[in-house]
């Protein structure tokens, strides 16, 4: 039998900040904390990737942007956009969104193609 640490277990943690209601501060102070206690990585919405990927520096917590988030509506093109511009910003993982309704068709064509 397996014997989890805090630390191994905390590696295991996505801590995810995207509630579209998170204000800058609670977005640095999620940020603060998943570096207090080094989880895995933060999911971090597009626009604070720049920002998390600064604070979390030298941690070994990786930062994870949400691509076409959150329903995975938004065309191939601006997710591949979004995808770059996430890398660019610092985000070392990506968590791409498919396309719920192209899914509940059945649609895996454009779904392999989308991602």
């Amino acid at each position: 039998m397996k014997t989890h640490t805090v630390a191994s277990l905390a590696k295991s943690i996505d801590h995810s900040l995207l509630n579209p209601v998170l204000t800058d501060q609670a977005m640095v102070e999620g940020i603060e904390i998943a570096k207090k206690y080094k989880v895995g990585s933060v999911c971090i919405k597009p626009y604070f990737i720049s920002m998390a990927a600064e604070i979390l520096k030298g941690s070994g917590v990786a930062v994870g942007g949400v691509i076409g988030f959150p329903h995975g509506g938004h065309t191939t093109s601006i997710k591949f956009l979004e995808a770059q511009q996430a890398i660019h910003d610092g985000a070392t993982e990506l968590d791409m969104v498919v396309n719920i309704g192209k899914v509940l068709s059945g649609d895996w064509e454009f779904v392999e193609t989308d991602l």
